[in-house]
């Protein structure tokens, strides 16, 4: 049953985020129906056939090693498939948009209202330590933003406070920990390739997805 649920919810928000990032790339007003931005093309191949696979691997690490509740493989899986539009943007535009941020807020808002349903002593746990997690993450790499000027974009300050509400304080720490190595070593590519100098900002957003695909499976959490 919970495998069931986990394929369905994966599936709609693949679907939705496919369409969210062919619009917004394409400066489309999400009210529109223009069909023509979605025809698959090699780059979009990629994207979706990459989302389908990690999914994947995340559904079954769920099942055969972890065997984590339905709520927590639910809140997991919808963090990847939320960052990996967010990703996709940022990649290309250098930018993370608000509007990914705020459905991401919206969406973890219904599931607080589902874990409440099922148990509020749990919930009430749940709840302190995602808020937790989001104040220390989102505080640290805010005052380093106001200490060292362009170290960090704020809007990968909001995709840690994101993360520290679906992950806890320490699911969250693994995350952007791996994220940063993951940074590093692309940053050092880039740079040995001469893709990319000193001073050339470097997208964030692909280096979050990858520490967060790592620390679920390291850790499940």
């Amino acid at each position: 049953m919970i495998i069931a649920i986990d394929i369905i919810l994966s599936l709609i928000l693949i679907f939705i985020g496919y369409i969210s990032v062919c619009y917004y790339l394409n400066n489309i007003a999400w009210i529109s129906i223009n069909l023509t931005v979605l025809r698959p093309s090699k780059n979009k191949i990629i994207y979706l056939s990459l989302e389908i696979l990690t999914v994947a691997f995340i559904i079954v690490l769920f099942q055969v090693v972890y065997k984590l509740d339905a709520i927590s493989q639910i809140k997991l899986l919808v963090l990847v498939l939320i960052i990996f539009p967010i990703a996709a943007i940022d990649l290309k535009l250098q930018k993370i948009p608000n509007c990914f941020i705020l459905s991401a807020l919206v969406i973890r808002g219904l599931i607080y209202i589902a874990e409440f349903i099922i148990s509020v002593p749990a919930a009430f746990s749940t709840l302190k330590d995602g808020f937790l997690g989001a104040i220390i993450l989102g505080g640290f790499f805010l005052l380093l933003l106001l200490i060292f000027k362009n170290s960090i974009g704020m809007g990968d300050i909001k995709l840690f406070v994101v993360m520290g509400l679906y992950q806890g304080l320490w699911g969250a720490i693994n995350s952007v920990f791996f994220s940063l190595i993951v940074s590093f070593f692309i940053s050092i590519s880039l740079l040995i390739g001469k893709k990319k100098g000193r001073k050339d900002t470097i997208p964030f957003g692909p280096s979050v997805l990858l520490g967060i695909i790592i620390a679920i499976a390291l850790s499940g959490m």
